[in-house]
């Protein structure tokens, strides 16, 4: 058997003990004194102090013995006896015993914890032994436990026994292995002894000197020659020049540069790109690695590269090669050279510098395990890789180690292939908790070595790994994941120190959760007796990655429960219990149906001292969160057990709101008083069923609780009685405005009764009545939320004195002022319809444009000014282009009252802007008043004109107003008496508003003649030709287009010129008389004869009379009865107007017709008496009732417009 240290390897003497008897001792039966004493200090020495065990960790491996061993079975002195690690046979026979009959009673006890079979199972059945062995599973299952359990048992006590019959030689096998050990040390110190001559052999072999050769010696001292060295005759070398020399490096520069752009080119390696040729050299560099000098020795490109010089490019790194280490490196890159040319030197460089890396980064790891990491860190080198172990006595998870491998990647894809841009590189693997980590991201900088920096940037994923785990497992917590308590994660990738948890225990108290980088451990901040408690859970941990969220959870109960008693106490807050049934209390905690909940719970009653005993406040603490509630109990005495539940509620609040000072139960106190508050208005919402919901948002008001705010619709606020609670439709709703609105409680304000007054009102609970009970009010506010900011630049901030406008929001604050238990959303409601009549009409004004300008602007009236451009010819400053004002009385119950000033134009059709005002088309209103203004300014002034002509029945003019985009203005001329009588003379025209290239022209034209055929050509009568000479083709009018049968105008430009141009071309025919009628053609008089045939009588038109209004004309729109339409009615009917009837085209040019003209007029006359009146009915009826009256009637009565 070998020496227990040759090779450092261990001895397997304990394996094969030789020792036997009592402590060691052979013992025999017939033992005399003298052996008996011999053996008992044999056994002392066996069983010896310290000196009796052999050093394993010498490094010499020589053998330490005791002094007394040297006679030791009578051998010599050199030979040595070897007594390490020999253990008593006793010793092992009694803890083979010990083991026996420990593992006896584990498999006792394992057996018995064992199912038995199922007919045994009750006890009570006897064995009856029927000769039938057992097969049941259980049976079997003990069988083979204990089978294997004998066997075990029965090969350790065989190997004893075995042993124990070896021992009964122990003395000669001893003496064998004590000769064997020396033979073989002695075969150790001949081997080392021959090995030590041969090296200082090879040592001093370049020592050896040559025998000196005196004679030569002392020629070469005196005469400084040698006669008999020969004299070959060589010329001696003229000096280099610098310019030779200069010119050598530059052609060495040349076939460098040549050599590498042409010959070399495709065989450069990709990282030996970047190079330089300078001074007979070539300079290959590689960024964070090395740099290295080459130069050729030949002209011939087949030959190879030289080595020149080598630089380390990281750092830190030695700035220059010892002569040894620069001797083996420019051989072995000469040799890469000859073979693989420059890969193969940009390989083996490579290679070398990645080594060099390893070794710096191990040098400076093993310096810090010596230093400021001293024993937490273990180094060990793994052929040319290195491993790190790092937290080796961390307090938690002793279970598990964590350490990281700096190697070398190859480089070589999955395929196999080496990749010639993917060369070997540094690779670092990461195990973490006895895992490797596939995918992480951990950069190391290769070019500046800094181990500690790695490690550091390690141990920081480590710990961004550990407490991330504790912040994602709370996060899904609703406690975090409903943001009711502050959780804060900061990590640093590079700094473990810069990561931490933080989580809130209670108010503005926080627990912050780190690690120490260098030993692993937990620490906790503030320091406290609870805090570390929780630090201590965690250090004790096995795995705190999962059981971190549940010592925190436990931390913060315990810091709550205890900070909130102590602090409500003081201040008039009572704690009691439970004053309900435990299963009303899961009624209420088990209402909010969440997967969150527990079954676990904690409740806590309090209520301020003085409140009303029907209302509480629960708190339930638990693993899901901690939640709030609002009950209300019923029953004449609530405060006992058996008190009934009425009504409770969700509080929106959470322990992240919770603070421990006097203003937090003072505003808990308010707030409570806010919820019943808003318990009445979501009562009243849910009687009218009305769509609402309740939220929890952030109050200005109460700074440190959340009360519920109420959001209802605005399309149901404003449609109220919208049928069973259904949505209101989509054309209900308000664009200007968002759809909901949110109802905030702000406080309570005491009403400012008089104390007599307030002395009249009874308490309602009192049986008499005498207690007085003051009144408050609550106060509300609704903010309604516009969706453009720039259409209300025009409102002020104080709309009303309850409402105010924020510009920069874009909201509408509605404060709403009511008493206690009265609900708010009645009042909520109107005033949203006062503000959006108001809205709309300040939209409205602002898109009218510059000539429109609001003056004031209020919930109640709406005050604007409006004018339009100056006519040609007149200035802005003229009386005649004044600005008018318009006042609009939003204070009326149905629509909107528009007042007018005295004297405008546009008086006429008032009627037709007030029912605008009123429609859907409200927001035209201010357009229309822009765009209408030189209208009827205009025919203002043709009124004035033609009214003298009116006065002495020459001729007059007249308006029907059929809708504000459409007007027909009608010229009626007298004719001379004639037989038989002809009527008069009428020429119509048709005033429109069209849209033309975006933007809206008044378009004026002849309508088209009824009965005629679809294409046919307005007859050439006077008046065509009066229009067609001085209106339809006139040119260069400002603001004017003709187009031959009609013109359109601007409406501020040109619009009042054309009327004016008309009206001149008209009152050319004044006095004129009327040419012979045309004989009509068989075309025209077609459709007239179906109707005489049928036997009803020609109906009489007028010229240019539009056929589309002739199918309102049988039912107009009757006026009220008290209206001065009617009146003027009347008044039309006693003073019917001329029978018209259609003229035929004349020929004027014809001077020989006129004598016939003169009987045709006389006939014409004679056929106006007949239809008088029923051409009255026709006119009057469809026309008459939308003009603004006959000849002599006031410039202000009112018209009537038919759609």
């Amino acid at each position: 058997m070998e020496n227990g240290t040759h090779n450092g390897m261990r001895t397997n003497h304990d394996r094969s003990p030789w020792m036997n008897g009592a402590n060691g001792t052979l013992v025999k039966g017939n033992m005399s004194p003298d052996k008996g004493k011999a053996l008992a200090d044999n056994a002392a020495m066996a069983n010896g102090g310290d000196d009796s065990y052999m050093d394993m960790d010498s490094h010499n491996g020589r053998l330490e013995a005791t002094p007394n061993a040297s006679r030791m079975n009578d051998l010599p002195d050199e030979i040595q006896h070897i007594t390490t690690e020999i253990l008593p046979l006793g010793l092992l026979l009694t803890r083979l015993a010990q083991f026996t009959h420990g593992r006896l009673q584990e498999e006792i006890a394992v057996l018995a914890s064992k199912p038995v079979p199922y007919l045994t199972t009750n006890g009570n059945a006897g064995y009856n032994f029927t000769g039938t062995e057992d097969t049941s599973p259980e049976s079997l299952d003990k069988k083979t436990s204990l089978l294997n359990f004998i066997q075990d048992i029965h090969q350790r006590w065989v190997k004893a026994l075995v042993i124990s019959e070896w021992s009964k030689k122990a003395g000669q096998v001893g003496r064998l292995i004590d000769i064997r050990a020396h033979l073989v040390g002695q075969l150790e110190w001949f081997e080392h002894t021959f090995r030590c001559l041969l090296d200082v052999k090879e040592a001093t072999k370049w020592a050896k000197l040559p025998s000196p050769d005196l004679r030569t010696a002392l020629e070469v001292l005196t005469t400084r020659e040698v006669s008999w060295m020969p004299d070959f005759g060589y010329v001696d070398l003229s000096p280099i020049s610098v310019e030779e020399r200069a010119s050598w490096v530059e052609e060495i520069n040349t076939l460098l540069s040549v050599r590498l752009s042409y010959y070399e080119h495709d065989k450069i390696p990709i990282a030996f790109r970047e190079y330089a040729i300078n001074s007979g050299r070539v300079t290959f560099r590689v960024e964070g690695e090395f740099e290295v000098d080459l130069t050729i020795g030949d002209e011939d490109f087949d030959k190879q590269f030289w080595f020149i010089d080598f630089r380390y490019l990281f750092r830190p790194a030695v700035t220059e090669l010892t002569s040894q280490v620069r001797a083996y490196l420019e051989r072995k890159v000469n040799d890469a050279l000859a073979a693989d040319g420059l890969a193969g030197c940009y390989k083996y460089l490579h290679e070398f510098v990645l080594t060099q890396k390893i070794g710096e980064f191990r040098r400076q790891a093993v310096r810090l395990s010596k230093e400021r990491w001293i024993d937490t860190l273990k180094v060990e080198r793994l052929n040319r890789a290195m491993a790190i172990q790092y937290w080796l006595n961390k307090p938690h998870s002793r279970l598990f180690k964590s350490w990281i491998i700096l190697g070398v990647h190859s480089g070589v894809g999955p395929d196999g292939i080496q990749d010639p841009k993917s060369p070997s590189r540094l690779h670092l693997r990461w195990f973490r908790d006895n895992v490797e980590v596939k995918d992480f991201d951990i950069p190391f900088n290769t070019q500046t070595i800094f181990t500690e920096s790695l490690l550091t940037t390690v141990i920081a994923r480590h710990v961004e790994y550990l407490l991330g785990s504790i912040c994602q497992k709370l996060l899904t917590k609703p406690r975090f994941s409903q943001r009711e308590a502050r959780l804060d994660l900061q990590l640093s990738r590079n700094e473990p120190l810069d990561s931490s948890l933080t989580v809130q225990l209670f108010d503005e108290e926080d627990a912050k959760l780190g690690l120490d980088p260098i030993t692993g451990a937990f620490t906790m901040f503030p320091k406290s007796s609870v805090i570390m408690d929780g630090e201590r859970k965690f250090n004790l941990s096995h795995t705190p990655a999962e059981d971190g969220p549940l010592i925190l959870e436990k931390l913060r109960c315990a810091y709550t429960i205890k900070d909130l008693h102590n602090r409500a106490h003081s201040i008039g807050w009572t704690f009691s219990q439970s004053p309900i049934s435990s299963d009303d209390i899961k009624t209420i905690v088990f209402s909010d149906d969440t997967p969150s909940r527990e079954k676990n719970y904690q409740t806590v009653w309090m209520r301020k001292d003085g409140w009303n005993p029907q209302w509480f406040i629960i708190m339930c603490m638990s693993l899901g969160g901690d939640h709030w509630w609002l009950v209300e109990l019923s029953g004449q005495r609530p405060g006992l057990p058996n008190g009934r539940l009425k009504m409770f509620t969700k509080m929106p609040m959470t322990s992240a709101q919770l603070s421990l000072s006097d203003s937090f139960f003072q505003n808990l106190a308010l707030y409570v008083t806010g919820m019943v508050s808003h318990i009445t208005d979501l009562r009243e919402l849910h009687s009218k069923r009305m769509t609402h919901a309740t939220r929890e948002l952030a109050n200005s008001s109460f700074s440190q609780v959340k009360l519920p705010t109420i959001f209802v619709r605005l399309s149901e606020m404003l449609n109220p009685n919208n049928p069973d609670g259904q949505p209101a439709p989509e054309a209900s709703t308000v664009p200007w405005a968002r759809e909901f609105i949110p109802i905030t409680f702000r406080g309570i304000k005491g009403h400012s009764e008089d104390q007599a007054t307030l002395a009249m009102l009874p308490d309602i609970g009192s049986p008499n009545g005498a207690k007085r009970v003051p009144r408050t009010r609550i106060i509300a506010e609704a903010r309604l939320a516009v969706t453009n900011k720039a259409k209300f630049r025009l409102l002020k901030a104080n709309v009303d004195h309850d409402v105010i406008f924020n510009p920069h929001l874009g909201q509408f604050a509605l404060r709403l002022r009511g008493e206690m238990g009265t609900p708010v959303v009645h009042l909520l409601a109107a005033r949203i319809r006062a503000l959006e009549r108001l809205v709309e009409l300040v939209e409205a004004i602002s898109k009218a444009g510059k000539n429109a300008v609001p003056e004031s602007a209020t919930l109640r009236e709406v005050v604007f000014s409006y004018n339009s451009p100056p006519p040609p010819g007149l200035s802005s400053h003229s009386p005649e282009n004044r600005t008018w004002r318009a006042r609009l009385d939003l204070t009326q119950s149905k629509g909107v009252a528009l007042t007018l000033e005295n004297g405008n134009p546009q008086l006429r059709i008032l009627d037709v802007l007030i029912k605008i005002a009123g429609s859907s088309k409200f927001h035209q209103l201010p357009s229309w008043l822009i765009m209408t203004l030189p209208l009827y300014r205009g025919l203002g002034k043709i009124e004035d004109e033609w009214e003298k002509f009116a006065l002495r029945n020459e001729g007059q003019f007249q308006v029907f107003n059929r809708t504000i985009d459409w007007l027909v203005i009608r010229f009626t001329l007298p004719t001379t008496p004639s037989s038989p009588p002809r009527p008069p003379r009428t020429l119509l025209l048709d005033v429109k508003a069209k849209l033309r290239k975006t933007k809206m022209l008044w378009h004026i034209e002849r309508p088209a003649i009824t009965g005629v055929a679809s294409g046919a050509k307005v007859p050439n009568d006077e008046f065509d030709r009066v229009l067609q000479q001085g209106v339809w083709t006139a040119t260069s009018i400002e603001g004017v287009k003709t187009f031959g049968t009609g013109a359109a105008a601007d409406p501020e430009t040109g619009i009042e010129s054309l009327l004016l141009l008309i009206s001149n071309a008209v009152r050319s025919l004044l006095g004129a008389q009327l040419p012979p009628p045309h004989p009509v053609s068989q075309g025209m008089q077609g459709p007239q004869q179906g109707p005489q045939q049928a036997g009803h009588e020609p109906q009489p038109q007028v010229h240019g009379m539009p056929q589309q209004p002739q199918q309102q004309l049988h039912q107009p729109p009757g006026p009220p009865a008290n209206s001065r339409f009617h009146m003027q009615q009347q008044h039309q009917q006693h003073h019917p107007m001329p029978q018209m009837t259609p003229v035929p085209h004349p020929t004027q040019l014809q001077r020989q017709q006129h004598h016939q003209q003169q009987a045709m007029m006389a006939q014409q006359q004679q056929q106006q008496q007949q239809h008088h009146h029923q051409q009255q009915q026709q006119i009057n009826g469809g026309q008459g009732q939308g003009h603004r009256g006959v000849m002599g009637n006031t410039k202000n009565a009112p018209l009537v417009v038919l759609d």
